[in-house]
């Protein structure tokens, strides 16, 4: 039925919906003039409008552009019913992914049944006056970290708390350091828990759970003591903030042995510093 109106001079106007997800949470809004409750999800109404799905060899030309109305003044009297949705990505843009599906509906389709039209991750975000345009794309962006092998070096390419035997097979919960945070300058945060533990912090993690529930992640540029400096700061992140800091590896057989882990370090010990044939000729004529 839904080719059927598809087809049709006068019906192929589909009221265009859409989903877009982060961790827990889920915004959706339609392009009709009223609300719509589809198996019992409400999609609010919006002046929400994407650009034209294509699909080809390409994966850079089948990104999409969807915009809606956002206001960056926190001051500003009235937002719009998207406002929520843009929030994610002001004042402080995401480190993790938001999902994006889109659907296509006709209100009068006997069958009243939803199509799926697209479905990808919102990769850029791009404010203009009253607006914000997110710029998709295909896929959920994990393809593009499958299929990395081994890098033969002397330091260790792998990830500190992935599953060996492709990552070093450390127990995050191991490593973990709850705190509380104590000061707040800039990027700098300060919390005695930080200066308790007898590895650095610097090129680690921090995290910590909105009042929304989604949990924000930061890397930790620097540590000192009982302070650290983070890549960027973040929503209620604050005085008084319940945070979880998780322990970088400098990926050096002396930290796989300060861990008890030197069985899964990935590195190569005995591998050359210098090129034995620097300088030497190759030529035997």
């Amino acid at each position: 039925m839904f080719k059927d109106f598809e087809l049709s001079l006068r019906g192929g106007r589909p009221v265009h919906l859409f989903v877009f997800t982060r961790q827990a949470l889920t915004w959706r809004y339609c392009s009709a003039a009223r609300d719509i409750t589809l198996d019992g999800n409400t999609y609010l109404a919006a002046a929400i409008a994407r650009s034209a799905i294509k699909q080809t060899v390409e994966t850079p030309q089948d990104q999409i552009t969807i915009n809606f109305p956002y206001v960056r003044d926190p001051s500003a009297p009235e937002t719009p019913v998207t406002q929520p949705l843009g929030d994610n990505w002001h004042p402080y843009v995401p480190a993790d992914t938001v999902g994006v599906v889109c659907m296509a509906y006709h209100a009068n389709d006997p069958d009243a049944e939803t199509v799926v039209e697209w479905q990808g991750r919102v990769a850029q975000p791009k404010f203009t006056d009253g607006k914000l345009d997110l710029i998709c794309k295909p896929g959920n962006g994990l393809t593009a970290a499958l299929r990395r092998g081994p890098k033969w070096s002397r330091s260790c390419w792998q990830v500190p708390y992935a599953p060996a035997p492709r990552g070093a097979g450390l127990v995050r919960a191991d490593y973990e350091i709850p705190g509380t945070v104590t000061a707040v300058s800039g990027l700098t945060l300060t919390a005695a828990e930080f200066g308790d533990t007898p590895y650095s912090l610097a090129g680690g993690e921090l995290s910590w759970t909105r009042t929304d529930g989604i949990i924000e992640r930061r890397s930790i540029m620097g540590h000192t003591g009982n302070t650290i400096t983070i890549l960027y700061s973040g929503r209620e992140l604050a005085v008084g903030a319940s945070v979880v800091a998780l322990p970088g590896c400098p990926h050096t057989w002396a930290a796989y042995a300060a861990r008890d882990n030197t069985i899964n370090y990935g590195g190569s010990v005995y591998m050359p510093v210098d090129d034995p044939y620097d300088g030497q000729s190759m030529s035997w004529g």
